[in-house]
């Protein structure tokens, strides 16, 4: 079975556990991987029969950028859960980072969890 992996998705979003993080908002870095509920993509390949790129970009933008969160956990939840709700995969692994953390050695925070179609 095919793996898909979206990686390097920049998107711009309020979250955040300070005020100042909110207010101002900060560019996030999001990874997906997914594994596709069947393999028909792989034997017809026909478009239709594909996860759609397009629409999990979309999907990560609607969630980054028209929700708010405390936490980056929840934030990674949240669009590992929309995932699944509109694509048809089995599993599903939502990574995301931020580097705006403040810190004068630099660095970055990253936030990694993963959801399964429950049977």
């Amino acid at each position: 079975m095919a793996t898909i992996r979206l990686e390097g998705l920049s998107v711009f979003g309020h979250h955040g556990a300070r005020p100042y993080e909110k207010e101002a908002g900060q560019r996030l870095e999001v990874d997906l991987e997914l594994e596709p509920s069947d393999d028909r993509a792989e034997r017809s390949d026909r478009l239709g029969d594909a996860v759609d790129y397009d629409r999990l970009y979309q999907t990560v933008r609607e969630v980054v950028e028209h929700e708010s969160f405390h936490l980056l956990e929840r934030l990674a939840a949240t669009t590992a859960e929309a995932i699944l709700e509109r694509f048809a995969v089995r599993r599903v692994r939502v990574r995301i980072a931020k580097q705006n953390l403040g810190w004068t050695t630099g660095g970055r925070a990253v936030i990694e969890v993963v959801r399964e179609r429950q049977a």
